[in-house]
């Protein structure tokens, strides 16, 4: 396991702002759908277009990041997990010694 502290706090806040935001979504999403509202129904698919577009950013947010910092870590063609905490700025990525 190996440890980085990303120094970018931008990158940082800007990753979790997007993740919120994708979730927030999804969130309405599931309120929707649990109070009847049909996915046939116009502001349902309005608000399912939204959440797309907001994971769609965050995935490449997501990639982004991973680039930058995962994959120079990585051997060829493996690909590591790894997690990042927002409030540290602490990058942890497994499988790296």
């Amino acid at each position: 396991m190996k440890k980085i502290t990303i120094e970018n706090q931008e990158v940082v806040n800007h990753l979790e702002a997007l993740g919120y935001e994708a979730a927030a979504r999804k969130e309405l999403l599931s309120h929707m759908a649990q109070a009847g509202v049909l996915p046939g129904d116009p502001a349902f698919q309005a608000y399912h277009k939204e959440y797309e577009e907001c994971f769609a950013r965050y995935e490449l947010a997501k990639a982004g990041l991973e680039r930058q910092y995962v994959q120079p870590l990585a051997p060829e063609g493996v690909r590591l997990s790894w997690r990042l905490d927002y409030s540290t700025r602490e990058l942890t990525v497994q499988g790296v010694d």
